[in-house]
């Protein structure tokens, strides 16, 4: 979510005034319901959980984003916008019911004690992980700088498990998940959220694909949840001219109401740009593409986005956190980014959006003279939907089919050899047949599904990558493997195909530098491609 943090202590988030005799004898009856609930519940419940959870009811009564974070979730939020931790640096999941490494992070000190893909952390410490949660693994797996944890691991091939020690160290959580050049001058970005560390990390995945030759950029803002303001704001920056307006904030109060402009600070991007959205960019990623679009700056591509402009304040209480909506978000156009939440079902299935056929919409202009639509959401320019998997594919995803099939196959390879293996390997008809089986033996898949798979050109290509992904993402790395699923992604094709679109936009953008009065119209050809309803 995209938040205003504001340190205050408990009574400082009622303002300055006293609480009332009346609000005194609602907290006193609470805390006698919190009493009664003690003594006969039929089965305990701390007092804490019971508090948490009651002002968490509350809180549900006045909009779908103002919540209670309990100490656990505040040191959470915190820990990922401030964008580090202290721990060993792996990417843990659970895979077939055993907390898996899905990678270890390169330069840390998870990948120097030689952890790799597969590796089963059967303990941490005394503690067995088999009844654990994931959050409680990594709660245990992380801690103070300095200190040492230890891990038992059991690794595929090996009959016995074995301990290592791993000093803990600061380790990034790097918001720029990838950045690389993808054919000729194209660069790619992907933030996968916004913390107090994207600013820089754009910046600095900017500056060094300029020095690769990148003059073109894809900004990919796809299933990125949000974050600070303040983020946001710097993001936006790094496009836009310094001046020009990238969000208006107004709350109920004057005192809530205020306007965001691009500071101008450090390295621009001034070449084409295109921007890729889906259901999942909620927030300071609307922020970013709702400016980026009304300016005029650069085409955004994909699917309508979440809709989510409320603006959460976040007040500290000791140890917690109240995030409570204070206002609303709108673009430079005058758009509310926020969708309608009369309905919790509507807004939790994103059925009352908008697209760019409805007829319905409320429209907007932009700088150049384009009309946007409003109501909820960005509409991009471009609408192209994501293609589904099969659901047979989907379910072997779902038992990590692909990823064990991986570790199954490296077991015989030597460890130093991995990564040309995996360069190499050609995913033939011997290595699919290697997977059926592998499938077969392990009771992943019905022999329906299987046959289903196997009869469906679609699905047996998606089988075929998926294997390829996971056992570069085993051996070379997690990017590797995401240069391959980006080969059949049907929204950055779009993107890469609408390049000459979002140059006539930025020769507009530029003309609308020079020129005092306003322009009526954007240059440039329409985007091409297919316009299609949301799934």
């Amino acid at each position: 979510m995209t938040v205003v943090a504001c340190s205050a202590a408990a009574g400082a988030i009622f303002g300055a005034r006293s609480i009332t005799d009346d609000e005194t004898d609602i907290v006193l009856r609470a805390s006698r319901i919190v009493s009664q609930l003690q003594t006969w519940l039929p089965q305990e419940r701390r007092p804490e959980d019971l508090v948490y959870d009651g002002i968490g009811g509350m809180l549900d009564v006045l909009d779908p984003h103002s919540n209670y974070l309990d100490p656990r979730s505040y040191s959470k939020m915190r820990t990922r916008q401030e964008g580090s931790f202290f721990g060993v640096g792996i990417i843990i999941s659970r895979r077939n019911g055993k907390v898996t490494v899905i990678a270890p992070v390169a330069a840390t000190p998870a990948a120097r004690v030689g952890l790799r893909a597969g590796d089963v952390i059967a303990a941490v410490g005394t503690q067995s992980t088999e009844d654990l949660t994931l959050d409680e693994v990594v709660d245990l797996v992380r801690g103070p700088e300095g200190s040492t944890v230890h891990l038992t691991i059991r690794r595929p091939g090996m009959e016995k498990p074995f301990d290592v020690e791993i000093t803990r160290t600061r380790i990034p959580q790097n918001s720029v998940r990838f950045a690389f050049m993808l054919s000729g001058d194209i660069g790619y970005i992907r933030l996968s959220e916004f913390t107090n560390t994207s600013v820089r990390e754009v910046k600095d995945a900017i500056h060094r694909l300029r020095g690769e030759g990148m003059q073109k950029l894809v900004f990919d803002l796809r299933n990125n949840p949000g974050g600070p303001l303040e983020a946001a704001v710097g993001v936006a920056d790094t496009f836009l001219r310094e001046g020009q307006l990238i969000v208006s904030i107004r709350g109920r109060t004057p005192d809530n109401n205020s306007t965001f402009t691009a500071p101008g600070l450090g390295e621009r991007f001034t070449g084409p740009l295109v921007v890729l959205v889906n259901e999942g960019s909620a927030s300071a990623s609307e922020i970013v593409s709702g400016a980026v679009q009304d300016h005029d700056r650069g085409l955004v591509v994909g699917e309508t986005t979440w809709g989510k402009g409320l603006v959460q304040t976040v007040f500290t209480v000791r140890d917690t956190g109240l995030a409570l909506t204070t206002a609303r978000y709108y673009t430079p156009s005058g758009r509310c980014i926020q969708r309608d939440y009369d309905s919790f079902i509507d807004y939790m299935t994103h059925r009352n959006g908008v697209h760019p056929d409805d007829p319905g919409a409320a429209t907007y202009e932009t700088d150049g003279g384009r009309t946007v639509l409003g109501g909820g959401g960005i509409a991009p320019d471009l609408e192209i939907t994501a293609r589904t998997l099969s659901e047979p594919v989907v379910k072997l995803y779902g038992e990590a089919a692909f990823f064990r099939f991986a570790i199954h196959l490296l077991q015989g390879v030597p460890e130093k050899d991995q990564a040309a293996f995996a360069t190499a390997l050609e995913e033939d008809d011997g290595v699919l047949d290697q997977f059926w089986r592998f499938v077969a033996d392990s009771d992943i898949a019905t022999d329906d599904d299987v046959a289903a798979v196997r009869a469906d050109p679609v699905a047996t290509s998606d089988v075929r990558r998926a294997i390829e992904i996971e056992v570069l993402n085993s051996t070379v790395g997690l990017e590797a493997g995401y240069r391959v699923a980006l080969q059949a992604d049907e929204q950055l094709e779009a993107a890469l195909d609408n390049f000459d679109v979002a140059e006539g936009m930025l020769e507009t953008y530029n003309r609308e530098a020079q020129a005092p009065a306003k322009a009526t119209a954007s240059s440039g050809s329409p985007p091409r491609g297919r316009s299609q309803a949301r799934r």
